[in-house]
């Protein structure tokens, strides 16, 4: 008997912790501006515009990481959340290969409009995957998996 009343404190603790686990609703937009901030960045613009950009997105990643670990009192990486984080990994799949095209098109092309279709893309992409990777992290918190 006492095991089951274990089981079902270790399952509400999950439950409570999933609970916590949901970010304020300007999380993933705000870190698709930075990535599609960058896509311009590096399409658009020179040497120093491109350094600046990146470290825009750095620095801006930071400041989101930290006013998530504010109100949800810790952080859960991305790399370390079992099968959740597949999709970061295609979040980080989509910023590296939209960073690539932008610097291709910007540096080969001349073209400007398809760095603005590619950081549209590469906000859509970051604030859906974003999301979708919350879905997975709490669902398999509160599984048990």
């Amino acid at each position: 008997m006492e095991s089951h009343d274990g089981l079902t404190a270790i399952a509400e603790v999950r439950a409570a912790l999933a609970d916590r686990l949901t970010p304020p609703w300007w999380y993933h937009p705000s870190f698709g501006l930075l990535l599609a901030c960058c896509v311009l960045a590096v399409g658009l613009g020179d040497t120093a515009v491109r350094l600046g950009g990146v470290v825009l997105l750095l620095a801006g990643c930071a400041a989101i990481v930290a006013a998530y670990r504010r109100r949800t009192g810790f952080w859960v990486s991305g790399f370390d959340a079992g099968p959740a984080g597949r999709w970061i990994g295609a979040t980080g799949l989509v910023a590296i290969l939209g960073l690539v095209a932008a610097f291709g098109v910007g540096s080969f092309t001349g073209l400007r409009w398809p760095v603005w279709c590619l950081a549209v893309v590469a906000f859509a992409a970051a604030t859906s995957l974003g999301r979708r990777f919350d879905v997975a992290l709490r669902a398999q918190l509160r599984a048990g998996a």
